[in-house]
């Protein structure tokens, strides 16, 4: 397979086609759907959509984010953002869907980072040095032949990441059962409420205009972006200065059980301990620190037992919802039913937890290994293809 190396204008023209009437649509890593199809938009236009640009089935888009995962394929006649460049084939010696494959091959996107100005989300491509790319293009009935070969290859590596995915779930489902048959309610075993053995402290309501004085201390302090479902996500940690006093009241100790007081429905409620990672550390008002007595409940057992679906049904049900999220409160909290259960008892239904969950865990990182090395496969398929590196086989369909 012998391939010319045109620059990619001689191939493709920008098109403006502003003014018609077509769904919303969005550039994805994945290609150009409508709109009302992705889960989650970051851009709201409002009623005036006259700005916006009509793309057509077989036309590329460059995205905000083309810099990263390359050009958007798109199948749907739609309107994308004014922030968007779109152009599409004009050369009879064309075939797109070769080119659909190209213009996300690594050899490409490692070519749209380096013509790409600005940092991180804000970085945009110089469409003019993009159309001054020489491109490597063979002869037409070889573009085809390429194109069917990792449009199937493709779909395989596809279902195979689909099917690890789904097995990834499952595993998701058995520990969810794991932690039900070990820290759910049992028939045998009185209830009681958690405020019996534990108290919530409050945290610092963040004021800008907070009123300082000499006896003050800057201290990092805990978001509700940090608080997770059941983990803590300690990568940016901000900073407060606060009065010495208000500062004492909101200090987290090693052991509180961290909640976040407003977020999804399905996580609302969900406790992770804190171990001191930071000290000393304060904590915001929408994160309730709960603070068990050890005597009676171990913080572990509590931060699993939030986890169980009686938590999950007791939290969804007294949970105040809004259009998308809900919230909770300290009282609510502090109703929560925990079984009434020893010391040693909690402790070996910890101990059953951490070896169960430590297979499961094996097995997920496994899994995740398998799935980062079929998205490289792909990838590296794509690009030996596109570029000649692998030569498809004659019989490829």
């Amino acid at each position: 397979m012998s391939a010319t190396e045109p620059r990619l204008r001689h191939l493709f023209r920008r098109v403006d086609i502003r003014g018609a009437k077509a769904p919303l649509a969005s550039a994805t890593k994945n290609g150009v759907f409508f709109r009302d199809d992705i889960e989650q938009s970051v851009w709201n236009p409002g009623d005036d959509v006259s700005g916006y640009k009509l793309v057509e089935p077989g036309d590329f888009v460059v995205g905000l984010r083309s810099f990263q995962f390359g050009l958007s394929y798109s199948q749907v006649r739609g309107l994308v953002s004014p922030a968007y460049t779109v152009f599409r084939a004009w050369s009879p010696q064309v075939e797109r869907r070769f080119f659909r494959w190209l213009f996300v091959s690594t050899w490409f996107v490692s070519h749209l980072d380096n013509i790409s100005q600005g940092i991180r989300q804000g970085r945009t491509i110089d469409y003019e040095a993009m159309s001054d790319l020489r491109l490597p293009v063979p002869p037409l009935d070889d573009q085809t032949r390429i194109a069917d070969y990792l449009d199937a290859e493709t779909a395989r590596l596809d279902a195979l990441i689909a099917k690890k995915r789904r097995l990834e779930s499952n595993l998701a489902e058995r520990d969810e059962s794991l932690i039900d048959a070990l820290f759910g309610p049992r028939k045998s075993e009185r209830m009681t409420r958690l405020g019996r053995f534990a108290r919530v402290q409050s945290g610092l309501t963040i004021d800008s205009g907070r009123i300082t004085d000499k006896d003050s201390v800057t201290l990092p302090y805990l978001r509700v972006a940090n608080v997770q479902a059941g983990v803590l996500d300690l990568s940016e940690i901000r900073e407060v200065r606060v009065p010495t006093a208000q500062a004492r009241r909101a200090l987290l100790r090693p052991g509180d059980v961290l909640m976040t007081e407003g977020g999804d429905l399905d996580k609302l409620g969900r406790g992770t301990v804190w171990a001191g990672a930071i000290d000393p550390c304060l904590h915001q008002n929408h994160v309730f620190a709960v603070r068990v007595d050890s005597g009676f409940l171990l913080p572990s057992y509590l931060a699993l037992l939030t986890r169980s679906s009686h938590a999950r049904a007791y939290f969804e049900s007294t949970g105040v919802r809004s259009t998308n999220l809900a919230s909770t409160s300290s009282t609510k909290l502090l109703d929560l039913p925990v079984p009434v259960t020893l010391i040693d008892d909690q402790q070996v239904r910890l101990i059953a937890y951490a070896e169960g969950s430590q297979r499961i865990n094996g097995c997920c990182a496994r899994l995740n290994r398998q799935i980062e090395l079929l998205a490289e496969r792909r990838q590296a398929l794509i690009t030996a293809a596109v570029t000649g590196e692998f030569q498809v086989p004659e019989s490829a369909a």
